[in-house]
């Protein structure tokens, strides 16, 4: 009786710790999503992977709105330019971000261009992008993946070689 009394709360305090851990970052209400910071105007670099086959990258920026640092581990994102599709990116950098710091997560997507130019867009105006899809992300041991949305209206800086 006198060692399971002494049992006892040590297994509470050990479910208290292991709840404060995993609810820092697995809780919905604890972690904040990161934040898309995307500019105005952004920067869009076209640019060849070989001679034949075109590409564009575009730096992302977020904001890690928590108090504690993570590892962004990659992700899976549908692209869209109004209402053209330019195709799923699947994102694999690793990039350890700082709390409360703004972090670049670049994308490279190999649209066609055919259909793109067929499409009527015009990008020398104000395009809606938008993306949806799910990103990878832990913390010490922990990890998590999370739904990420966005849509916005921005001018498009086309850079080329």
């Amino acid at each position: 009786m006198n060692k399971r009394r002494r049992i006892i709360p040590v297994l509470l305090l050990a479910g208290a710790i292991c709840s404060l851990l995993l609810g820092s970052f697995t809780g919905c209400r604890v972690f904040k999503k990161p934040e898309p910071r995307l500019p105005a105007r952004l920067v869009v670099r076209v640019f060849n992977i070989t001679p034949e086959r075109a590409a564009l990258k575009i730096d992302g920026a977020y904001y890690n709105p928590n108090n504690y640092a993570f590892t962004f581990k990659g992700g899976d994102l549908d692209l869209m330019l109004d209402t053209f599709h330019l195709g799923r990116v699947h994102l694999d950098t690793v990039i350890e971000v700082p709390a409360h710091a703004v972090f670049n997560v670049p994308v490279v997507i190999e649209p066609d261009f055919e259909k793109l130019g067929q499409s009527g867009i015009n990008l020398g105006d104000s395009v809606r992008i938008s993306f949806k899809g799910d990103m990878k992300g832990s913390v010490g041991v922990f990890s998590r993946t999370i739904q990420i949305t966005y849509e916005g209206i921005h001018y498009l800086d086309l850079q080329l070689p």
